[in-house]
């Protein structure tokens, strides 16, 4: 993808991106007015906003649209960030935001609604991801557009590929989802009255940790009810989106069991060795072989192959 590489350093600031606008321009769509751009190295950072369509909210949702300057656009990525079902926003997680970006993905992030401002039953924050797809798809009209997830944002991405939005979702990729939130709640419990090692969790996080981890997540779902619905949703494939899960086998925050329903249906599943959490905050840089974007390359070149195909 060119001599060029991402560097967290050295903002500068410009006027637009251009492959945002261009991509905007062939898409019949206007480009929001003077976007601001930040750059970091050839990945290029715009930022704008997208109305919400709930009645009378008002509310603008944050975006960054990360693109790399020298490639080809292959294809648009929703990436919807993690952090418990509780924080995080359209900031979270460059490293995988620029990684994306310079496989030739126009990537964007949002900053939605979640945690205590937005719980499950509110229906908000699956609007919020709604609204920006929805804007990816008309401004972005004609590319291929796929979600990508982190952790809890790895749920929304699943959830959202197989239920809402699944006629227009060409790939999935979710990062150590939390594809079933009861499942994870329950190891969290374990874990928090000392009896996750003999319910066979080999690895886990100390009551105090867990304890922590579960009062975030219960700030979104509420009750168990909630988080079993939720889980149930992804037990068997609903939709056929091409799936690619990637997971780590040391995982203290989603345990392999978390995933095990959908590690059934996944086209593919890349788990990484020795590898925990990490997984889903950061790229692991240099390339080298605990580096999963190799293993997203390939998929999105099956994926876009196979989308060129359907539309011949």
């Amino acid at each position: 993808m060119g001599n060029c590489t991402s560097n967290s350093g050295g903002v500068v600031v410009e006027q637009k991106s251009r492959l945002q606008d261009s991509a905007a321009r062939d898409s019949g769509v206007p480009p929001p007015p003077n976007p601001p751009t930040k750059s970091n190295g050839c990945v290029k950072v715009a930022e704008a906003v997208v109305p919400s369509t709930i009645e009378n909210d008002g509310y603008q949702i944050p975006i960054n649209v990360y693109s790399y300057s020298p490639s080809t656009l292959r294809a648009v990525a929703f990436f919807i960030h993690g952090g418990i079902f509780y924080h995080g926003d359209k900031e979270s997680h460059p490293t995988i935001s620029n990684g994306l970006a310079e496989l030739g993905l126009l990537v964007v992030t949002a900053s939605f609604r979640n945690g205590e401002e937005a719980p499950h039953e509110t229906n908000i924050t699956m609007q919020d991801l709604t609204d920006v797809i929805h804007y990816c798809k008309e401004r972005w009209s004609g590319i291929p557009f796929g979600l990508v997830g982190s952790s809890s944002g790895g749920f929304f991405a699943l959830r959202l590929s197989q239920s809402l939005v699944s006629a227009s979702v060409d790939f999935c990729i979710p990062i150590c989802p939390v594809a079933d939130p009861f499942k994870r709640a329950s190891y969290l419990r374990s874990s928090i009255s000392g009896s996750a090692r003999s319910e066979g969790f080999a690895s886990f996080h100390s009551s105090e940790k867990s304890l922590q981890i579960l009062e975030k997540q219960l700030s979104f779902w509420k009750d168990d009810d909630s988080m079993k619905e939720a889980g149930e949703s992804l037990r068997s494939r609903q939709a056929p989106v091409p799936t690619l899960l990637i997971i780590g086998s040391a995982d203290k925050n989603v345990p392999l069991s978390i995933t095990l329903d959908v590690q059934s249906w996944a086209d593919r599943t890349v788990c990484l060795g020795g590898k925990g959490h990490e997984l889903c905050d950061k790229i692991v840089e240099g390339g080298g072989y605990d580096c999963y974007l190799s293993d997203i390359n390939r998929f999105l070149e099956f994926c876009l192959a196979q989308n060129d195909r359907g539309t011949e």
